[in-house]
């Protein structure tokens, strides 16, 4: 995959541009898409999170931008067309390929994922035979100069990690950053407890072996070896 710079996105935009890729792959034979179909898509209720009900105007706002941004076009008008019609350009942009375009139109539209949650409704766009082929798909887009995804520490009962997208603002190339130095900030305070303990379990072992010293010491003066009372 060629690396490419991408803008700062709102949600809007996300949603937006997420819709146009998904659609783009499951829908080919209505795509480009029609602001209606647009705002149907954006607003629908199944392989969304969050949920929204975005007006036709608020979408219109996003496509204008995204033209502006250079990963939305309005697509030539056939003839006899009385409607407008809009396409992404993701390829030509960012150069992902199917695959990776499946992946970040996940993540756009959902949100945070684990690999195994991405393969599968991925896999509604386009074939995504095996773990190890999402994985790939993950390192390309985690390895660029800029990258547009990152994985997230584990969370406590959770099996895998999860990834997101690194598009929505720069708070989020921020957070993701504070995500990887948090695994080593919160190991030290864990390893200072670890030796915290440690040190106060010799401690009292050693108080106690004192103690068993002393008394000891006290009956082999009553005692002494070798005299028989």
């Amino acid at each position: 995959m060629e690396t490419g710079h991408v803008p700062i996105l709102h949600d809007t935009e996300l949603r937006v541009l997420g819709v146009l890729i998904e659609k783009s792959l499951t829908q080919p034979g209505s795509y480009p898409m029609t602001m209606s179909a647009i705002v149907s898509g954006a607003n629908q209720k199944q392989n969304r999170e969050p949920v929204l009900e975005l007006s036709e105007g608020e979408i219109a706002k996003a496509l204008h931008t995204l033209e502006q941004k250079r990963l939305v076009a309005q697509a030539p008008p056939a003839a006899g067309a009385r409607v407008n019609r809009f396409g992404h350009r993701a390829l030509e942009r960012v150069s992902w390929d199917r695959r990776e375009q499946a992946v970040m139109a996940e993540l756009m539209l959902r949100g945070r994922q684990t690999p195994g949650e991405l393969r599968t409704r991925g896999g509604r766009m386009t074939s995504i035979p095996d773990m190890a082929a999402v994985m790939s798909i993950l390192q390309d887009l985690s390895s660029s100069e800029r990258p547009f995804v990152v994985e997230l520490p584990r969370e406590p009962g959770r099996s895998a990690s999860r990834f997101r997208h690194l598009l929505a603002s720069d708070g989020v190339r921020e957070e993701a950053g504070a995500v990887t130095d948090s695994r080593s900030d919160t190991a030290e305070p864990d390893a200072r407890a670890d030796d915290t303990g440690l040190s106060q379990r010799v401690a009292a072992l050693e108080q106690r072996l004192s103690g068993f010293e002393e008394r000891l010491a006290r009956f082999e003066e009553k005692h002494p070896p070798g005299i028989d009372e």
